[in-house]
This record gives structure tokens, sequence and C-alpha cells, in this order.
């Protein structure tokens, strides 16, 4: 993902919903209010960083991408809206990392932002389900859908964050499809893709999460991690697998 100057200052307005409209992702849709999806803007020293996704797993914590807070030292978390002028913000400056994180090829990319107070939980913010510990099934399935959100670029020669949610749904690829496009480890990541409308995420959307639905919940099974440049499109985009990593996030968050 391209690095971008980002000087920044986020309101905090009342949550409101807004009916879905514009077509955007990268061919997605707009999106209906998810009250666990996290606008997540990372600054370093300098105050120069970018923006992606995260999805709220507490009361205080925010799974989002390693790539997003390796480096970055401040993150402008956004919950509550899906029109963003409209996002409560909190401010944290605690973030982990998995330590097995490699920028080169995205190894674990995965990490947990801890936020500063306990959020109170309404219809407006409310946190995702994680897969069960151990479980004998590693979500997600291969053909299953999932949707991922957004206030990421719409197109691959964007330069800004779009003003509304948006959602694309995808379906997990085969494993050769994924490792044919990715420099990827099996389990540890997924890839899905959309063949019938060609939605993709794009730059401003990493981290955030790819979500299933078990049994009538929605589960966060995967988070956004690699997309091809100019978010072509064609291929898919690469995931983290939560499951795959379920008892780390245990440990450090005890959910």
């Amino acid at each position: 993902m391209k690095q971008f100057a980002l000087f920044a200052v986020l309101s905090i307005l009342s949550v409101q919903a807004v009916p879905d409209r514009s077509p955007r992702i990268f061919n997605g849709h707009g999106a209906p209010h998810q009250p666990y999806n996290a606008y997540v803007l990372y600054l370093n020293n300098v105050n120069a960083g970018f923006f992606g996704g995260g999805s709220l797993i507490s009361d205080r914590h925010v799974i989002t991408a390693a790539q997003n807070i390796v480096g970055f030292i401040r993150w402008d978390v956004g919950l509550g809206s899906n029109i963003f002028t409209q996002l409560m913000t909190v401010t944290t400056n605690q973030a982990l990392a998995h330590p097995n994180f490699n920028a080169a090829n995205r190894a674990n990319d995965i990490g947990i932002l801890t936020l500063p107070a306990s959020i109170v939980f309404s219809t407006q913010v409310f946190p995702i389900a994680l897969p069960a510990l151990n479980a004998a099934v590693q979500l997600p399935l291969e053909n299953e859908e999932g949707s991922i959100v957004g206030f990421g670029f719409t197109t691959g020669t964007s330069t800004t964050r779009h003003d509304f949610l948006v959602r694309s749904f995808q379906r997990v690829t085969t494993n050769a499809r994924c490792q044919g496009v990715f420099q990827i480890t099996i389990p540890n990541h997924f890839c899905g893709e959309d063949n019938i409308e060609r939605s993709n995420v794009c730059n401003g959307d990493i981290g955030a999460g790819f979500v299933v639905n078990e049994r009538g919940r929605h589960v966060l099974a995967g988070v956004a991690s690699l997309i091809t440049h100019n978010c072509d499109a064609q291929n898919p985009t690469g995931y983290t697998r939560i499951a795959a990593f379920r008892q780390w996030i245990q440990q450090n968050t005890q959910v």
C-alpha cells in the first residue's frame, strides 16, 4: 500500500444512518451502518501517515492489520456511523502488532489497537464476534461469501477517502488461486474475490474485516491485508485469517 502524508482533524458529531446509495469501494455499493466497523487513521512522529480499517471486538479493542501499526505512534479510531463526518473519534497511543509480522510479504499481518477507555455499547457501536477458540473448522470455508466495508478509495486513481461507507461481497477462492497471486502462507491467509461485479478492496481499506454469517450471527473471519496494484479488480484480495491467530488475540485481549 502506498503511503501518503495526511494531516487531519476528525470531528466528533452525532450518529445518524444513511440509506444505501452510491456505487463505490471498487465496484462496491453504499453500505448500511455496521456497528463493529472502525475507521483507523494512523500517524507517525511527524504527523504523517494514512488510513485504513478495523473491527471492534470488545469495549476496548480493535483488530486491524499490523501494517497499520508498525512505524506509527498514534491512531484515531472512528466509530458509530456510515457517514464519515459523523464518526465518533477516539485517539489511542496503544497498539500491538503481531511479533512475527513481515512487511515484505505481509505474513502475520494482524494487530490490536487498545482504546484508552471502555466504549459504551449501543445500536450504533457494538463489537463483532470472533471465531471460536480451537474450532474444528477454520472460517472461512472455500467459496463462502463474506462482506467487507470501508471508507477507502473507490478507484485505482483515487487520492481521497470516500464520504460514505461502502460494501463489497466476495467469495473465498481456492488456495491455489490465492497463492498464484500473493506470496502467502496457508492457512494463515486466504483470498476473496467477486466474480460478478468485480468489486475489490482498495487503498484506505487495509485492515478492514472480512465478515461471514455463521448460524445467523456476523463473525470476523479475516483482515484485509493484500491488494494488487491500482486495486486491480481482476485479482483477489488477500486476507489474514482470524482463526489462525485466535489464541494470540485471546492472550492479548482476553476476548
